[in-house]
């Protein structure tokens, strides 16, 4: 235990304090700015998914005209049959003949109502796929322009960050040199010690370091002020909120 006057006893700690406090910002500052990328990652995969989306999409269209374009070629195709059985009707000899081929031209009449039925459906499926596809393309161009905004709005959040760390840490290192260089290393020992603060209030004779009950002497010498104490705990330094 470090023995001082009182009163630069209460300055000291209170400079640890304010060291402590300065630092805790810079760490924290820090992990905010580790998170960036993250967050960044996370705002892209939604312009990725849309990508995606249109990606499926465009295929959809030239799929369509592909049949569309071979129920064309079938159509023409049964067209060029029904004028050959038209023609060959003029020249049968019997009914029986006549009659078959009849039934053949109304097959096949049937069929190409099928298939303008097929056609007229891929025309709707087309003009589906394109109010989709164009859709599409709005939301990513909206998308597109949020997220440039917003980087924007990280990025100067970022430089805010590094330039808020960039005081705390002159100040940190105008404070260092008030600190007795026992107290200075005591607080750095202690630091390494808890991975975390190396000064705790005390408030209801309870560590809020740790948040354990410290002894009821303990806690009247820390009123008294004369003399620097730690947690019998977690050995944090000590001082009464």
């Amino acid at each position: 235990m470090c023995l001082m006057d009182s009163q630069e006893l209460k300055e000291q700690i209170e400079l640890l304090i304010d060291l402590q406090e300065k630092e805790r910002r810079i760490l924290q500052l820090q992990s905010e700015l580790n998170g960036l990328p993250a967050r960044q990652e996370q705002m892209r995969a939604g312009l990725t998914e849309i990508e995606q989306q249109l990606e499926e999409q465009k295929e959809a269209p030239e799929a369509l005209r592909k049949t569309y374009r071979a129920r064309e070629g079938d159509l023409q195709n049964n067209q060029s049959r029904i004028s050959k059985r038209s023609a060959q009707l003029r020249s049968v000899k019997t009914n029986q003949e006549y009659r078959a081929l009849l039934k053949e031209i109304e097959e096949i009449r049937s069929g190409n109502s099928a298939i303008e039925d097929q056609m007229l459906q891929c025309l709707d499926d087309m003009e589906a796929a394109e109010t989709v596809i164009s859709r599409l393309n709005t939301e990513y161009g909206q998308e597109k322009e949020r997220i440039a905004e917003k980087q924007g709005e990280l990025d100067a959040y970022a430089r805010d960050c590094r330039a808020e760390q960039e005081r705390l840490r002159t100040a940190c290192e105008e404070i260092k040199p008030h600190i007795s260089s026992d107290m200075f290393q005591k607080y750095r020992f202690i630091q390494g010690q808890t991975g975390g603060s190396a000064v705790a209030g005390v408030k209801n004779a309870v560590c809020m370091g740790c948040y354990m009950n410290i002894p009821p002497q303990l806690y009247n010498e820390l009123h008294r002020g004369d003399e620097l104490r730690c947690c019998p705990h977690c050995q944090r330094i000590l001082y009464v909120l």
